[in-house]
């Protein structure tokens, strides 16, 4: 099992943590702090929404998962201002999850691996979907801070969507991805279509989340 920890990837520059996206960043969960364990205690309970489950396995699935895979590193979303020094505070701020994987099908939808990652079982819990959110959490430079962080080579974002997946395409076209003619067979899930788009950790207009209603 991979143990979360405090320690850097050795030999690889620092990048500081990104906070610049008003209302919302992204915190790692392979790490040992009370934040961290009250967060990966809310994302293994939340649920997307019933039209949504056909395409995305939920954390209570994917986390296990990551924490065994030294390449997975699983995240969350969180709203800023929280109170996370408890779990219903925790529960309140974290809008949710998702996975950066150094390898996944790579190999067999991208030219060069080496330098790309994958985007997986990324969702938005049910209860804080048509704010926006999706999309910030998706586009640069809050998640491309984070992969730099993670896999510092790395100059392609990569994601695999089921055909059907209306509202995850919406997203995904919105965050700047683009589908790229290839596909990969996913099994029982069927055959999904390959979107990318370039990492960049330069600077970008902030997207600002709407108010909640």
């Amino acid at each position: 099992m991979k143990v979360p920890s405090n320690t850097p990837e050795q030999a690889q520059p620092p990048v500081p943590e990104h906070r610049d996206v008003p209302g919302l960043r992204l915190v790692r969960l392979d790490r040992r702090t009370p934040e961290v364990g009250l967060l990966r205690e809310v994302v293994v309970r939340q649920r997307v929404a019933p039209g949504q489950r056909r395409f995305i396995d939920e954390a209570v699935h994917t986390l296990p998962r990551a924490d065994d895979d030294p390449e997975r590193f699983p995240y969350a979303v969180v709203l800023t201002g929280g109170d996370l020094s408890d779990r219903s505070g925790a529960r309140d701020s974290c809008a949710g999850f998702g996975i950066i994987d150094r390898r996944g099908v790579l190999r067999e939808v991208v030219d060069a691996p080496e330098r790309a990652v994958q985007v997986r079982a990324f969702y938005v819990a049910s209860e804080h979907q048509g704010r926006g959110i999706g999309r910030a959490a998706c586009s640069a430079p809050l998640l491309d801070l984070l992969v730099a962080q993670i896999a510092p080579r790395t100059e392609q974002l990569v994601l695999c969507l089921n055909d059907g997946n209306d509202a995850g395409e919406r997203t995904y076209r919105a965050a700047g991805f683009t589908p790229t003619g290839r596909h990969h067979d996913a099994g029982e899930r069927g055959l999904q279509r390959v979107f990318t788009r370039p990492l960049t950790t330069g600077s970008h207009p902030v997207p600002r989340l709407p108010e909640p209603r």
